[in-house]
């Protein structure tokens, strides 16, 4: 839906295509959303969970509050360092106490976080001037609030859920609910919100272990995944991709994505 750290468009084509057949489909840290939106996603009941409330208040603003949310956003001039930087100074530090609901909260989030270093947190964001030679991520982000390919699957979003991951997990599992998981990148959690600490990437592969539903979960590699999610036991899939936030440009940086999965066969 708009640039955020570790998004997932560019990979949620090759990541949904080994999606199965499900009822209920739930993002525990749904980020932007983007395997929601890019992926083949036909689920009867859709779930958005974030920890970040500011995140959960743009997509609850997004769905219950659209025309409100619009004219707000356009109310605002983009590309203006000054308003950067003043609503920057508004909210930083971010207290996470805000109504979901609030549009002029989630404006003001929105305007930093399309207008930004791709790829730095709200904490850490730098003003990145196109000088008027490119459309601003901002207005894109306006424009597909307005595109019936993105407002139609906005409508279909069921439950906006500012849960933790394992209380989101533990309020949906059934074995008709199928989670694609994207935690934070091993040994980047700072980067994140502050619930998910260094020791909670064991224990998702726990609660994962422990689930009823199905479970495709994303990774890059490292020395304890194989571990924790043994190729003999798990159906593991992996694919080289630009690294988030590099271009498509020929030459830019290289990850494999690791996708695992507790289900071999797609139905």
């Amino acid at each position: 839906m708009f640039s955020y750290l570790g998004g997932k468009k560019f990979q949620a084509k090759w990541i949904s295509g080994y999606f199965p057949k499900h009822d209920t489909y739930v993002e525990p840290f749904g980020g932007a959303f983007w395997v929601y939106f890019v992926g083949n996603i036909n689920a009867n009941n859709n779930v958005y969970n974030d920890y970040n409330r500011y995140l959960t208040n743009v997509f609850h603003c997004a769905k219950n509050n659209r025309s409100e949310f619009i004219k707000q956003l356009k109310s605002y001039k983009p590309q203006l360092r000054n308003l950067f930087e003043k609503f920057h100074n508004e909210l930083v530090p971010l207290t996470y106490d805000l109504e979901l609901g609030d549009v002029e909260t989630a404006s003001k989030y929105m305007y930093i976080e399309t207008q930004t270093f791709s790829g730095l947190t709200i904490e850490k964001a730098k003003f990145v001037d196109l000088k008027g030679i490119y459309k601003s991520k901002y207005e894109q982000f306006i424009d597909k609030l307005e595109n019936p390919k993105y407002t139609n699957k906005i409508d279909n979003i069921t439950n906006i859920e500012n849960l933790s991951y394992a209380d989101c997990i533990k309020k949906y599992d059934s074995k008709y609910t199928f989670f694609y998981c994207d935690p934070p990148y091993f040994n980047m959690e700072d980067y994140y919100t502050k619930e998910f600490g260094h020791d909670e990437h064991l224990k998702l592969s726990e609660t994962l272990k422990s689930i009823k539903g199905k479970f495709a979960l994303s990774y890059y590699d490292f020395p304890l995944l194989s571990k924790w999610f043994p190729k003999s036991k798990y159906n593991w899939q992996e694919k080289a991709f630009n690294r988030q936030n590099s271009s498509k440009k020929v030459g830019t940086a290289k990850g494999k994505e690791i996708l695992i999965l507790n289900y071999w066969q797609i139905l």
